[in-house]
Parts: structure tokens; sequence; C-alpha cells
């Protein structure tokens, strides 16, 4: 008897404990009832846009966390960097997987899928740019006893990862430059690694500077970052690009005049979807927090290239999201009826001084100009 009275005891003082700690943490703890949580659930699915991006530690997984921490605006819009395999693959994975609304690929990728027909015809019809971002570089970091890329010829050469546009490209600019290699994919740490115990002898990215794994490489090691020629053959899909110290300061001297290479373009592209469905808005709500917030993706702590990102230029060859097209087409609406209300109070403003200026034209000028900024923000309303 006084034992079942103890468990009883026991019970009645574990119900009590769970009565006040449902009541501490009050209503999170009861379940929305079925139709509240259908409709909550329906809310978060709409407002939530899923981003290919990169493989840890590259360039292009940066670029899309970048973007997913500057859009984000909690339940009203949720960007979710996915993991890829590279910029083909991502441009793969946007025309057929499910689910996915954007990936971040290359102009090299967009072009051989377009002109190889490998992802069905009419490409450039299924899938549309948002915008052009950062140049990507082929940078080739060697071990020390490789001076020029002539140098590798014969040699142990890693491309990046299996699908990758360093894997599809590059080896065609060696090629093209008359220099045969032993070819390897690898992700970059590893190949880092191997050059380290001397398996391999260079390893190859087409990416944006500057690439975390080669910013990495220990200053000891006595690697070296290898020119590339800009030669005719490859001014269809190259431009003269170039390498800096700020860029890799572990590998090129602050004095050096920098490295020679060529470059291309990454590319922020998404499936074409027709107006007024569920996906265009989607996107189209994406491309507006994008482009509205732009600013802050050119702020510390955010990749430095986002500097260099010019949003109204075109990709040619290809359809711009009609949202962005729409976006960029109002946005330069606006700053040119705010040039020309300004060209306006400029005109007033000169009348109103012009007494001045002709009395000392040379020495007015600066002055006038300092006078008239100062006298546009006061009235710039």
């Amino acid at each position: 008897m006084r034992a079942l009275c103890v468990v009883a005891t026991a019970l009645a003082c574990l119900v009590a404990t769970f009565d006040i700690a449902s009541a501490q943490t009050g209503a999170k703890q009861r379940p929305l009832p079925r139709p509240e949580r259908e409709r909550y659930r329906e809310q978060l699915n709409e407002n939530v846009v899923y981003l290919m991006g990169g493989q840890i530690g590259a360039a292009l997984v940066v670029v899309a966390h970048d973007i997913s921490v500057v859009v984000n605006d909690g339940d009203n819009l949720r960007v979710l960097p996915v993991l890829g395999g590279g910029a083909a693959q991502n441009l793969r994975d946007v025309v057929f997987l499910r689910g996915i609304d954007l990936g971040i690929t290359t102009l090299l990728s967009l072009n051989h899928a377009k002109a190889s027909g490998e992802f069905g015809p009419n490409l450039d019809q299924q899938v549309s740019y948002i915008t052009s971002l950062f140049p990507e570089i082929v940078q080739i970091l060697a071990r020390p006893e490789n001076k020029t890329i002539e140098d590798l010829r014969g040699k142990k050469v890693s491309f990046n990862t299996k699908g990758s546009s360093t894997a599809l490209f590059a080896p065609v600019v060696f090629k093209t430059l008359g220099i045969d290699v032993q070819e390897f994919t690898m992700p970059q740490g590893d190949a880092i690694e191997k050059m380290r115990n001397g398996e391999i002898d260079a390893t190859v990215c087409t990416c944006p500077v500057p690439l975390p794994g080669f910013s990495n490489a220990k200053a000891e090691l006595d690697f070296k970052l290898l020119s590339v020629p800009y030669t005719p053959a490859l001014e269809e899909n190259y431009h003269p690009a170039k390498v800096m110290p700020e860029d890799y300061p572990n590998l090129l001297a602050k004095d050096s005049a920098g490295i020679d290479t060529v470059g291309s373009s990454i590319v922020l592209v998404s499936f074409n979807w027709p107006r007024n469905t569920a996906r265009y808005n989607r996107v189209a709500m994406f491309v507006d927090a994008l482009f509205t917030k732009f600013d802050d993706l050119q702020k510390p702590p955010r990749h430095p290239n986002w500097k260099s990102v010019n949003l109204a230029a075109k990709v040619r060859g290809w359809q711009r999201f009609p949202a962005a097209q729409e976006w960029i087409d109002k946005s330069e609406k606006a700053e040119k009826s705010e040039t020309a209300a300004l060209r306006t109070s400029f005109e007033r403003f000169i009348a109103s001084k012009r007494s001045t200026t002709e009395k000392d034209p040379v020495a007015a000028q600066e002055r006038l100009f300092k006078e008239f900024m100062d006298w546009a923000r006061v009235n710039r309303r």
C-alpha cells in the first residue's frame, strides 16, 4: 500500500511538473490546428527560392552565401543556397532539377551548352539571366620548379572537380596554347595537398579572385602563380585579365606588377518561368530584393568583387529574366528623370551665380561646383 502511495505521489509530481513547463512555454508547445498549419506551410514555401552555388571552399558558394545573407527577409523571403558541383552542373540543375529556381554558372558554360544542344534545343529560351556577376579568371598555382605555363608540358595538372567550368574549359586553353598535360580532377584543397607531397605539379581554377584555397596556401611552400598568354585563338571566349598582389599577398610580392592571364565571367541565371506563375512570381520577388539591396553586397565582409558588378550589363546572346529587365528599365528611367531635374537645378544655380563667374571664371569653377553640390543636397527633395 505504501509503495502504491509513493508511486501515486511521484506521478502527481510528474504531472504537476509537466503542467508548469507547459505554462512557462505557453502556446509554443501547442500544435497549430490543421488548417492553420497548412496555411503556414504554404506561406513558407511560397517565399523560398533555391540557389545552386558551388562546392565548399569554392568561390561560387561564397557568392551564393553572400546573396542569401543580404536578400533573406525572414519568412517573407528566404534564399537557400545549395551546394553544387560547379558551373556546368549548376546550369544542368536549373534546367532539370525540381525545386531549383536559380543557379550561378559561367558564360562559357552557357555558350557551350547552347552550341552543343546537350540540354535540349532552344536553351536560350529555357534559361534567362538575372545579371552578370564577377569576372572569372584562369589561375594556375604550380610547384616552385615551374616558372612558366610551358614548364607544365607533360606534367600532372588538376582542373578542379569533374563537371566544373574549370574541368570543361581550362584544358581547352592549354590545348589551344599547344601545351599537353596529364589531366586530373579534384577539389582544390585535395590538389594543393597533393602538390605539397609532390604527387601533382599544378592546379588550375577558372574562378573569381581571390580563391580561398589559393589564399590559404602557405608562403613557405613557395608555390607560384603562372601567367597565361592572351593569344588570338583565345579571343572568342576570353578577354585579358590580371591577378594583382593584393589578391594573393601570400603568393605575389607587394611591389609585383601582377600576373597576366585570361578571363570570362560568371552569371546568375534562372529557369525562364512563364509569367503569372508561382515560380515566376517567386523569382521576381527575389530579383526585387537583390537589386534593391545591392549596395549591401558591396560592403564588407562580402566578396570584394561585388564592387565590380554592373547590374545593367548585358550578356550577349541571352535574354534577361523579364522581371529583372523591367526593374532595370524602371531604375534607368528614374535616373534619367533625376538627372534632368538636377540639370535644371544646376542651370538655375548657375544663373544665380553668373555675375561671379563672369568676374573670375577660372578660379570660380571649382568653388561653384562645390557650392552647387551643397545646394543640391539641401534642395534634393
